[in-house]
C-alpha cells in the first residue's frame, strides 16, 4: 500500500488505518466509481467488518493523502445545476458527433403498443446508476430519490399517471426501497399525497397502526379504478425474502428519517419482529449485483408483451435503413476555407 506520487496531506495511517485502506484499494480495484457506503457494503461483503465510521473517515483521509483516487469516490447526492456545453470545432466535427448515421437515432416507443404502463421508484439515488442500464433498456422512467418524496414532485408525479390512466393504461409501479422505517413508509406516504391530486385510492387509507401498512413480501395493494385503466405500486424490494438469502448485513447508523416513533415502533410490530432493523438496499448490490439487475429486469418484463415490442424493434429496423437510404451528406462542401481556419 503506497501513496501516489500527488499527495498533498501528509498523513501516516496506523496498522488499522494500513489494513482498512488496503482492503479499500483491492474494492477500487475494478475502477468502478462508489460512493462511501458502496465502499462499506462491498468491505461487508468480503468479510471485512469494519464500523461504517472507520471506513468514513479511511476514505477521506486516504483520497486527500494520496492512497485512494479521489475520482473513484462520488457523492450521488450533490450534483451541479448546470453544466456548461463545448460546442463543435468546426461544421466537419458537428456532422461527425450529431449528424453521420443519424439515421440511428430513430426510435419509436414500444409502450404505446402496451397494455401497461411501468416506471421504477428507487428510494436510494445512490443506486441509480445500478437502475439506469435496465431501465433505459425498456425505456422505463427512473425516479432515484432520497427518501420521502416533495409534495410538488407528488403532484407531478400524479398528474403523469392520471393521463396514462385515462388513455386506458394499466400503470404499474415498480418500488426498491431500504428495509427499515423510512423505507416502508416512503411509498405509502406518496401513495396518500396522491389522493390530493387524483388518484383516489378508493377505500380508507391504512394507517402506520394496521398490518396492511407493512405488508413486507410485497407491499400493500393499492389499486385505482379511473378512466379507463388502473394502477397499483407492487414493492419489490428490499424485503425479508432478500435479507434472509443473502445474509445481508445491517447498517447501523440510522436513516435520517427515520425519527417518528409511531411508524418506528409499528414496523417493529409487524416487520422485524420486534428488532431496531436497518438494512440497506445498498447491501443487496454489493452482495448480490447481478441478482438485483435481474430483479429490476424481470420486474419490468412481467408487464411486458415481448410479441408486440419485437414487431416495434423490427420496425424501428426497417425505417431506420428507409432513412439511411433517403439522407445524404455532401461532405465535399464540408472542407474548411482559409477563411474559417
Amino acid at each position: 500500500m503506497m501513496a501516489s506520487e500527488t499527495t498533498k496531506g501528509e498523513w501516516n495511517p496506523g496498522r488499522k488505518n494500513q489494513a482498512i485502506l488496503s482492503q479499500i484499494q483491492d474494492v477500487l480495484s475494478s475502477g468502478e466509481e462508489r460512493t462511501v457506503r458502496d465502499v462499506y457494503y462491498a468491505l461487508e461483503s468480503r468479510g471485512h467488518k469494519w464500523e461504517y465510521r472507520y471506513v468514513k473517515r479511511a476514505v477521506k483521509k486516504g483520497r486527500r493523502a494520496g492512497y485512494i483516487d479521489p475520482a473513484q469516490i462520488v457523492d450521488a447526492s450533490r450534483t451541479a445545476e448546470n453544466v456548461s456545453a463545448t460546442g463543435w470545432r468546426d461544421p466537419k466535427h458537428f456532422v461527425d458527433d450529431r449528424v453521420d448515421k443519424v439515421w440511428n437515432d430513430y426510435w419509436e416507443d414500444f409502450w404505446r403498443e402496451q397494455e401497461s404502463y411501468v416506471e421504477v421508484w428507487l428510494e436510494k439515488q445512490s443506486l441509480a446508476s445500478v437502475f439506469a442500464p435496465v431501465c433505459e433498456e425498456f425505456n422505463v422512467r427512473l425516479e432515484a430519490t432520497r427518501g420521502d418524496w416533495s409534495d410538488s414532485k407528488v403532484y407531478q408525479a400524479s398528474n403523469r399517471l392520471i393521463e396514462k390512466i385515462s388513455d386506458g393504461k394499466d400503470v404499474r409501479i415498480l418500488y426498491f426501497g431500504d428495509y427499515n422505517p423510512s423505507g416502508f413508509h416512503a411509498p405509502v406516504s406518496i401513495l396518500d399525497a396522491m389522493g390530493y391530486y387524483g388518484i383516489d385510492l378508493g377505500r380508507e387509507f391504512p394507517g402506520s397502526d394496521d398490518p396492511r401498512y407493512y405488508d413486507a413480501e410485497y407491499g400493500a395493494p393499492f389499486w385505482f379504478e379511473g378512466g379507463n385503466g388502473t394502477f397499483a405500486l407492487e414493492r419489490k424490494a428490499l424485503n425479508t425474502e432478500h435479507i434472509e438469502r443473502f445474509e445481508l448485513p445491517e447498517n447501523p447508523v440510522p436513516s435520517s428519517s427515520d425519527k417518528d416513533a409511531t411508524i418506528k415502533r409499528s414496523f417493529r410490530r409487524y416487520v422485524s419482529d420486534g428488532r431496531d432493523t436497518n438494512v440497506e438496499l445498498n447491501a443487496l448490490k454489493e452482495f448480490e449485483r447481478e441478482f438485483l439487475e435481474d430483479l429490476v429486469r424481470d420486474a419490468i418484463e412481467e408487464h411486458v408483451d415481448l410479441e408486440k415490442k419485437h414487431e416495434v424493434e423490427n420496425r424501428i429496423r426497417d425505417r431506420r435503413e428507409q432513412l439511411a437510404e433517403c439522407i445524404e451528406i455532401d461532405r465535399d462542401a464540408l472542407e474548411v476555407t482559409d477563411g474559417d481556419e
